[in-house]
């Protein structure tokens, strides 16, 4: 009984050992076609000074619902590395080099990328590699839409290197400033502002909950939406539809049923334009301006259709009709003044930002945030 379980025992250790073996072939094998082992720096406490610069040759199809936009971009990264010296860039089997390992965080689909790497400085003391990323993809961007439609959006590329900070810092190359192509903008509902902002960050482990640091990079541009859309098409309709709610004051206060069909019928427009803005914007846990406003709009013709109510109870003394539309007359004209002066103040404040924006990267030559 005992040399059974043994026996048993001795199989089961073979067997394990067998799917180890073939485990640690497969591991082999994917190794080899990642491209090898992962060369560790030239010394432990070498720490690599990437230098970024980046081009956005075009820019577009900003979509508000997936929150996502369309990019390509040139993207060119420089550091020493001193093993090549004496080299020529033809000569050279990049697999067998230090490679910064990047990786674009936030792209979510990729239509084309192609890289290379060439020496672009050769001294006695060191030399330069420049690492050149050519790549068209779709962006994730988290957008903020508490003023909509009088807002902008900041889209951000996001860099990261699979290097933790103690191997790899990111600076920017001061040397040629990054830019964007402002003619190949396609997008006709944003206008797009001339700055680019670049900043190179670290992760915050208290939210990634990661053990180890790794640098990032940001290279973000502004665009402002062209509100003069939703202006004419949503906010002039309502506030019409608000201010012609009055006219059903016009019937006489004994036939309430026509009183009734006008500003049902007003309040079932309002209706229908809050489905209308909803169906532009993602799902939000918060309420955008224009939200704000058709509430209001949805708020006023409630309190109209209430106010018939009331003004039927009290048929009999015209009085109450009178004091009624009067201080929904007043509140109408307060609230449409409030909301007006809010969307001034906001549009004034986003000019301010953006335009000191662009003078700091024009006039200053600053492209740090």
């Amino acid at each position: 009984m005992a040399d059974e379980e043994s026996r048993k025992r001795e199989d089961s250790h073979e067997s394990i050992l067998k799917s180890l073996g073939r485990l640690e072939q497969k591991l082999d094998q994917l190794q080899i076609n990642t491209g090898g082992e992962k060369e560790e720096p030239r010394a432990k406490d070498d720490k690599v000074r990437c230098r970024v610069r980046c081009t956005i040759i075009s820019l577009g199809l900003i979509d508000t619902i997936k929150q996502e936009f369309w990019a390509e971009i040139y993207l060119s990264v420089t550091w020493i590395d001193n093993d090549l010296k004496g080299k020529n860039a033809r000569d050279v089997d990049w697999n067998k080099y230090w490679d910064p390992q990047l990786y674009f965080v936030n792209a979510v689909k990729v239509d084309h990328k192609e890289q290379w790497r060439t020496i672009t400085e050769k001294t006695p003391d060191y030399t330069m590699v420049k690492l050149s990323i050519r790549k068209r993809a779709n962006f994730k961007s988290d957008m903020k839409f508490h003023s909509f439609p009088f807002d902008y959006q900041k889209l951000t590329i996001e860099l990261m290197s699979d290097w933790t900070v103690d191997h790899l810092q990111f600076v920017m190359d001061k040397d040629i400033k990054d830019s964007i192509r402002l003619y190949k903008f396609t997008d006709r509902g944003w206008s797009l502002r001339t700055h680019v902002l670049a900043k190179p960050l670290l992760e915050d482990k208290e939210k990634t909950g990661a053990r180890s640091e790794f640098p990032h990079y940001h290279i973000s541009v502004h665009v402002e939406r062209k509100y003069a859309h939703y202006l004419w098409n949503i906010i002039l309709v309502l506030f019409l539809t608000g201010f012609l709610g009055f006219t059903s004051f016009t019937i006489q206060i004994e036939q309430g049923a026509a009183r009734f069909g006008v500003t049902v019928a007003l309040l079932l427009t309002a209706v229908a334009y809050k489905f209308t803005v909803n169906a532009k914007l993602p799902v939000v846990p918060y309420l955008t301006l224009m939200d704000k406003y058709v509430l209001w709009s949805l708020i006023h013709h409630t309190l109209m259709v209430i106010q018939n109510a009331v003004s039927l109870i009290f048929a009999r003394t015209t009085i109450v009709d009178y004091v009624t539309v009067a201080a929904l007359g007043g509140l109408f004209l307060i609230v449409n003044v409030f909301f007006a002066m809010i969307a001034l103040k906001k549009k004034w404040r986003t000019d301010k930002e953006l335009t000191k924006l662009d003078e700091d990267y024009w006039v200053k030559g600053l492209t740090v945030e």
